[in-house]
């Protein structure tokens, strides 16, 4: 019996401990909230947009023009000796010679096809389609934050109802072992009650394993130590009107699959683009400013420097190239293709996720009504079942039987909403509606 004691005391020690290092009540939108701006997820997405705006710039796309300054100054020691159609004769030993030569020189592609302007619309969409990529972590994150927080809720509200066992198992045992001393029972209904105790404490503390896990990978999405404790708020039961058809239209305007899908598109038909440029000639205008100064100790001159403007056009065109250029046009038209066709598979998908949860929603829902009720009459049966066990017409194992009907009841309740709510979730995120 002291062991029986023992285990009940432990799980509500477990349960006070909870309570007692609770340092905030979390609710359900500052979870999001903390999520959005801490998840690992979500700033890393963010930071690799970042790198696009910064690599979205004219010079990167080619359109600017590049200016170097080339400069260099060079020694020569040489022995040296020369000699001239006159007759006349020149050597020296250990000669230095000097040469120095600045040059500024600007190169501008005028013209290669249109590529440059091609390759700025390129990195522009890759802009866009990280900041989808950004949106696309925050969805998951918001979808993974609420499922963890609703599953929070369910195991608490498990917990709550295994206590509930716990206390008429207590109670049943009160009344058994009042029995006993007053000699209108036997033993076998206080061990069986004892027994019963032991199990439902076993639950309760396994249950509570499970909550606090559930807790930790919460932590984790948040970007929180896991040893941060919190609160819930208990969340309001309610019935959402659905309609499918509404979903459907929203999905496909909204749902960031498939823009993501029209943005991987448009950047193949900008690669189709570029591989098209190449068939266009390519016309580079050349600028510079040139100066030069040589020195010698002996030789035909002494001194020599130049100063001044040179300019020109480059002009490139590449008559064949073993028809690779064709080829990969050929590649990038059947990518495009590709790209396509997944995006029309990720609709068809997109379509039957959104009947599929819809249909689980519905069930859900109808099932937790029908549990609603189930609950009712259990809790009567209990009832009744316990005050007969109080006058004697009915033994132990009956009461036992009327409480775990009660208890699968509130179980499969507790399951209906839990999964009403996720497929709910579900289909917010599919729709494209979820960040709103």
């Amino acid at each position: 019996m002291g062991h029986i004691k023992n285990n009940f005391i432990l799980s509500a020690f477990i349960l006070f401990v909870h309570m007692l290092g609770a340092q905030e009540v979390l609710s359900l939108k500052d979870a999001i909230r903390i999520a959005v701006e801490h998840n690992y997820d979500v700033r890393i997405a963010r930071n690799e947009t970042e790198i696009d705006k910064t690599n979205n710039t004219l010079g990167n796309a080619g359109i600017l023009p590049r200016l170097d300054f080339i400069f260099g100054q060079n020694y020569n020691i040489n022995n040296t000796s020369q000699e001239f159609f006159s007759g006349e004769t020149r050597t020296g030993s250990n000669v230095n010679t000097s040469n120095l030569n600045a040059n500024l020189q600007l190169a501008w592609t005028l013209f290669d096809g249109m590529n440059m302007f091609v390759n700025k619309e390129r990195l522009s969409e890759i802009v866009q389609l990280g900041q989808l990529n950004v949106q696309f972590q925050m969805e998951n994150t918001i979808s993974q934050v609420m499922s963890l927080y609703y599953n929070i809720v369910q195991h608490q509200h498990r917990i709550e109802t295994i206590q509930k066992a716990i206390e008429i198992s207590q109670e049943r045992l009160t009344l058994a072992r009042l029995k006993k001393d007053i000699g209108t029972g036997s033993g076998i209904p206080v061990l069986q009650a004892e027994v019963d105790i032991n199990s439902d404490s076993s639950a309760l503390i396994m249950q509570h394993l499970i909550f606090q896990n559930t807790k930790i990978q919460l932590n984790e999405i948040l970007g929180r130590s896991p040893e941060t404790e919190f609160d819930i708020i208990p969340m309001n039961e309610s019935q959402e009107n659905i309609d499918y058809q509404g979903l459907v239209e929203k999905a496909t305007q909204r749902n960031l699959l498939l823009q993501m899908a029209d943005k991987s598109i448009r950047l193949s038909e900008l690669n189709l683009k570029q591989w098209q440029s190449n068939k266009y000639p390519t016309v580079d205008l050349n600028l510079g400013y040139n100066f030069t100064r040589f020195q010698a100790e002996i030789g035909i001159l002494k001194f020599n420097q130049n100063n001044g403007w040179s300019f020109g056009l480059t002009g490139r065109w590449n008559i064949f190239d073993g028809s690779n250029n064709n080829r990969e046009i050929q590649v990038a038209k059947l990518g495009i293709e590709t790209i396509k066709l997944t995006k029309e598979q990720t609709a068809l998908s997109l379509k039957s996720n959104l009947f599929t949860i819809y249909n689980n929603y519905r069930t859900a829902q109808d099932i937790k009504k029908l549990e609603e009720h189930n609950i009712r009459v259990a809790q009567q049966n209990l009832d009744i079942t316990t005050e007969k066990m109080r006058i004697g017409t009915i033994d132990a194992l009956e009461l036992r039987q009327a409480q775990l009907n009660l208890v699968d009841a509130e179980f499969r309740k507790i399951t209906a909403d839990f999964e009403s709510r996720m497929s709910y979730l579900e289909l917010m995120k599919l729709s494209g509606q979820l960040m709103n």
